[in-house]
């Protein structure tokens, strides 16, 4: 196994893909790898594609334009890259396959590269949800609109408070076990989830914590960014005072229930006097037209004014960034804004009942807020923004994460061992190919 005869086909099907995959392509690209950009086309309309692809400087060499349902796409996916791919091995060439996170595009990439006998690299692997343990998320509920703050951001800290266990986010938590289930290499953006994958029984040799790019794509939008450029939109948001309030997981917008809580606590906190910038995706405009709330966000509007600045979601992860630095607060569903919250140093809550990235919680950059209870959702929030002046954390993830990973596979290349073999795993040789 050689660089030379290494064909690297960076996969991407998302916009978080997009935005952490691009670092790696550049890095790739820069020490003179053979690269190619894969497009499933899982997301195509323009603010959740083509815009991440422009502003990344990066160009699609393929799009293999699957659309439809979970299992459209799973099985539309694994057959046409699986043929894409089959391409470079028929050629004499050997192919790197790079996947990101917990989408249904790195599901069925890995599947794709497992059926033909390919190397897989996994960007972020070992995403596990950690949730709070019965007692303590019990122990939160009996509190209430009467948090006891202290205690909660103690226990918020503590290792012990958490569990695995959930299947959500879902389906991405099934997605990002297929993808591990399938990967010669784990890159893994911390210790934590490097702990997940060996207590599951994954080589340690095939795991390399290597950070996590979204580091690397963050520095190149905040370099790129204007905070004017929000501000002429939106004057008011200049105080700093905002909560960034977003919703788009299909466990909260596809449930009447959760729904209904999260935007019970949103009005809430309007009524509190707070003030709050609502992105609506693609999940919460179905949902609020599923669920009747429409009406009710314009009469939202209507009476909160400047208080309130309800959105589409926007075309520019430049102009994302830039609001998500002046906010007080992001109050969210997201995994990947989480990550970009820690490293922004803007305070976080999840608004589900555990996190993929619960590394956060443990460094005291994101609080837990989950929705079964309005109160609760609400007395979290506020206290975060109340006491946000004394929160501090040490960023989770380091720099230059790309680099690293991509040192990681090229060790791999010169060691002859980026396959994983039976004979690679007890140390008789190493896999040649």
């Amino acid at each position: 196994m050689s660089h030379e005869n290494s064909q690297h086909i960076v996969v991407v099907g998302t916009k978080p893909d997009i935005i952490k995959q691009a670092p790696i392509y550049h890095e790739l690209r820069e020490r003179g790898h053979d690269v190619v950009l894969c497009h499933t086309g899982q997301h195509y309309d323009h603010n959740l594609s083509q815009s991440m692809l422009d502003e990344f400087g990066v160009r699609e060499d393929i799009n293999l334009e699957v659309r439809g349902g979970v299992n459209d796409l799973v099985s539309g996916i694994t057959a046409k890259l699986a043929q894409y791919l089959r391409g470079f091995s028929e050629r004499g060439g050997f192919p790197i396959t790079y996947v990101h996170g917990d989408t249904t595009t790195a599901m069925a990439g890995a599947l794709a590269t497992f059926g033909e006998r390919q190397a897989l690299v996994h960007v972020e692997a070992g995403l596990r949800t950690l949730s709070p343990k019965p007692e303590v998320l019990k122990g939160w509920l009996e509190q209430g609109a009467d948090l006891d703050w202290a205690s909660f951001r103690e226990q918020s800290v503590d290792r012990a408070s958490w569990a695995k266990g959930s299947r959500e986010p879902s389906p991405e938590q099934f997605n990002t076990r297929v993808a591990d289930a399938g990967s010669d290499l784990h890159a893994a953006p911390v210790e934590l989830n490097r702990e997940f994958l060996v207590e599951e029984g994954f080589a340690p040799a095939a795991i390399d914590v290597v950070g996590n790019s979204v580091v690397d794509a963050l520095a190149q939008a905040v370099a790129g960014s204007d905070k004017n450029q929000v501000l002429q939109r939106f004057p008011q948001m200049g105080d700093g005072s905002f909560l960034r309030f977003c919703v788009h997981r299909r466990e909260n917008t596809t449930n009447r229930d959760r729904f209904t809580l999260l935007m019970d606590a949103m009005e809430a906190l309007l009524e509190q006097g707070h003030h709050i910038l609502f992105i609506r995706l693609l999940g919460t405009e179905a949902a609020i037209d599923n669920f009747g709330r429409r009406q009710w966000l314009e009469d939202l509007e209507a009476r909160y004014g400047d208080a309130l600045i309800s959105t589409p979601v926007w075309d520019s992860y430049l102009d994302v960034v830039a609001a998500m630095s002046m906010c007080a607060v992001i109050v969210t569903d997201s995994g990947s804004i989480v990550e970009e919250a820690n490293v922004l140093e803007v305070p976080c809550v999840t608004l589900r009942f555990g996190s993929d990235r619960s590394e956060t919680f443990l460094a005291g950059s994101n609080f837990l807020a989950p929705p079964v209870d309005k109160d609760l959702m609400t007395a979290v929030i506020h206290n975060v923004f109340e006491h946000r002046a004394e929160l501090s954390w040490d960023r989770v993830y380091p720099e230059k994460a790309s680099a690293m990973l991509v040192d990681a596979v090229e060790r791999r290349l010169d060691e002859g061992s980026l396959l994983i073999s039976e004979e690679w795993r007890y140390g008789l040789k190493a896999q040649v190919r």
